[in-house]
């Protein structure tokens, strides 16, 4: 039986998550006392550094350079301005776990399996959230080639669906599953570029602090905030309203994007950080930073809240930055890409060509202007009755599997996706099932390359801490 106690600790442990991390002001201080410019070791003359930063649940649609009206990312904006920023980038699935081993993979979630059938993320029963599929070690990490390439390599989180159980920390030489909040990986990450001393290096940051029940942290909870409300995004709640058996009033609509916004206002600030610190190190000539999500956000566009509901273009598009060396600078490319370029992008940016198959593509191409096409991209979840979303840049069909419909949306004359032409355009609806079925083909002979006649091991039991920290981002209860 649930006492008003307990109730009152969930509350305010979902809540005030963060509360929990009192590393960001030490981390800064060990960092002042250790992070000090030096003569770089060069271990491979003339290869650029990497920093990938992924914002999890941060949406394209929420950022200044990605047209949104409210103020919410001067910083990355500025990046933009001065690199190369891709418009209309399609995640491969609409939840965290999935969607990271596509980024580190090149693979689709059919292929690595990561996304397996009955698992949810965000079940309140026991026998389903202590149990998980991770990454099979046939399936190579970008962080893998990065090292065999000869870079030193580094990946920091604070666990969730970003922990090393689930395979992310293959490859890395060092990897923290909890270095905290952006602020404090932040920090960490700059001291270990120093204390090693090692050129070139690839860090990834997976940063949660933009993530549900949404921070509540001062000055940033009324940047965007007009009016509170009492409500907080966790398991229960978010089943209720996407099942439609809570409505969300338009008070408690605002005030979650509101602190949603905010959230991504406070992560900005501290890429700004990152930025700056890296001038002051002298490495910013030299590094390339890559700013991307997960998957983005959704506030009820669709009828649904959060992002593990749907494949509507708010959950799966993401931002995709990059500035650095050789790259031009305020390049904005409209061509349709994937999550899953991004990791045979940056191996060709610093040389390197990915050691396993990929199904992604590099884009500098892209960049350099010497293509302009869209690239087909898919994105998958086995939630919800398993749905499949499909577009060639123009047209976009998303097959509920469980449902049996099928909904066709054409996205230059309807980028958000309300008016669903399937029935009156039965032509392209069956067009877009015929290109489907042809993906589905070349992804399926892909994992059957990869899984030679072999299945997937059952999913094995989570560990303690890892299903606390789950917990605190609002998935179990």
């Amino acid at each position: 039986m649930t006492t008003w106690s307990s109730k009152i600790g969930s509350g305010l442990r979902n809540q005030l998550w963060w509360l929990k991390e009192v590393r960001p002001e030490v981390e800064r201080y060990r960092f002042l006392l250790e992070g000090k410019p030096n003569n770089w070791r060069s271990a491979t003359d003339g290869l650029p550094n990497v920093i990938l930063l992924s914002i999890d649940s941060m949406g394209a649609k929420h950022l200044g350079s990605y047209g949104y009206s409210r103020p919410t990312s001067p910083n990355m904006d500025r990046i933009a301005h001065s690199g190369v920023l891709f418009e209309n980038v399609i995640a491969q699935s609409n939840w965290t776990k999935p969607a990271l081993a596509s980024i580190l993979t090149s693979l689709y979630p059919f292929v690595h399996k990561t996304d397996a059938q009955g698992e949810t993320g965000d079940r309140v029963d026991v026998d389903v959230r202590d149990r998980s599929h991770v990454l099979d070690p046939r399936f190579r990490t970008m962080a893998e080639d990065f090292r065999d390439g000869g870079y030193a390599t580094a990946g920091f989180s604070n666990g969730g669906y970003a922990h090393s159980f689930f395979g992310f920390g293959r490859g890395f030489d060092v990897y923290d599953n909890e270095a905290g909040g952006l602020e404090s990986c932040t920090y960490r990450m700059l001291r270990w570029i120093c204390r090693n001393n090692i050129m070139p290096f690839m860090a990834w940051i997976h940063a949660w602090d933009v993530h549900f029940p949404y921070m509540d942290r001062p000055p940033y909870n009324r940047k965007f905030v007009k009016q509170r409300a009492r409500i907080v995004l966790n398991a229960s709640v978010r089943h209720q309203i996407n099942s439609g058996e809570r409505d969300l009033s338009a008070v408690e609509l605002e005030f979650l994007r509101g602190l949603y916004d905010g959230a991504i206002c406070y992560a900005d600030d501290l890429i700004g950080l990152i930025v700056r610190e890296l001038e002051r190190l002298g490495l910013s000539d030299n590094t390339v930073l890559v700013i991307t999500a997960d998957h983005g956000e959704a506030f009820m566009e669709h009828g649904y809240i959060e992002h593990t509901a749907c494949l509507h273009n708010e959950v799966i598009r993401v931002p995709l930055i990059l500035s650095g060396p050789t790259l031009p600078r305020g390049r904005r490319i409209r061509s349709q890409v994937r999550s899953i370029d991004i990791m045979p992008t940056l191996l060709d940016l610093c040389g390197l060509a990915p050691k396993a198959e990929v199904e992604g593509t590099s884009l500098l191409p892209l960049i350099a202007g010497a293509e302009n096409n869209d690239l087909v991209a898919a994105s998958e979840t086995e939630r919800g009755g398993g749905q499949t979303a499909f577009t060639d840049g123009r047209y976009k069909l998303i097959h509920k599997h469980a449902a049996g419909f099928v909904q066709l949306y054409e996205l230059m004359q309807d980028p958000d996706e309300q008016c669903d032409i399937s029935n009156t355009h039965p032509g392209i609806c069956s067009a877009m099932e015929s290109q489907v079925l042809s993906w589905k083909q070349q992804v399926a002979s892909c994992g059957d390359r990869y899984w030679c006649g072999h299945t997937p091991g059952p999913a094995i039991d989570m560990q303690r801490d890892l299903i606390g920290r789950l917990r605190d981002l609002g998935y179990i209860e």
